[in-house]
């Protein structure tokens, strides 16, 4: 059995901010797009797409961000993993990538629309309490034999400019209903 640590090395996989490990593996500059062209979300001129590979250990979850492009994650190898979307009216979104499509409802890629925030976490570290409203943790794994390995495809081009981290008081401020969701998948302040 594949070992994250091995992933991690053979991929040449950085750590990232919003959490996990990632490899740009892509950058397509053959057609270069200005802010002129695009609409006034985008602070800086791109390429025409971008392709990364994530990989997100057992204990980890990938933090709450948002990007004004769309970003469509495609499921390679290891456990599922939950991608989470939330909508500026408060609406939750739970889409599982993983590899069994039939029994377990699982997608091999989904695509997040752009300025949404959203975040992910390994599905088998989490479960809901038994009225469905909070997240709870579930007893811990090790994070070697037990990952998802995911790439993610931006269309247009991701630039880090772009990239904005969400903070958990201004989410909890709108959001408050959320609080288990948001405090798990944000940095404290």
């Amino acid at each position: 059995m594949v070992r994250s640590s091995e992933i991690v090395g053979k991929l040449n996989l950085k750590s990232h901010q919003e959490g996990g490990f990632f490899s740009e593996t892509f950058r397509d500059s053959s057609v270069f797009l200005s802010t002129s062209q695009l609409p006034p979300t985008y602070k800086v001129d791109r390429g025409v797409s971008t392709s990364i590979y994530f990989l997100l250990p057992s204990g980890s979850v990938s933090r709450l961000h948002r990007i004004p492009m769309a970003e469509t994650w495609h499921f390679y190898l290891g456990e599922p993993i939950t991608v989470v979307e939330l909508s500026d009216d408060g609406a939750l979104k739970f889409t599982c990538l993983g590899p069994d499509l039939i029994e377990g409802d699982q997608k091999t890629q989904y695509t997040v629309p752009p300025n949404i925030w959203f975040g992910s976490f390994p599905t088998k570290d989490v479960h809901f309490s038994p009225d469905g409203t909070t997240l709870l943790k579930a007893e811990a794994r090790d994070s070697e034999n037990h990952f998802s390995l995911v790439g993610c495809t931006c269309a247009p081009a991701f630039q880090f400019e772009d990239f904005e981290l969400a903070k958990r008081s201004h989410l909890l401020s709108k959001f408050p209903q959320h609080e288990s969701l948001i405090t798990m998948l944000s940095y404290p302040e």
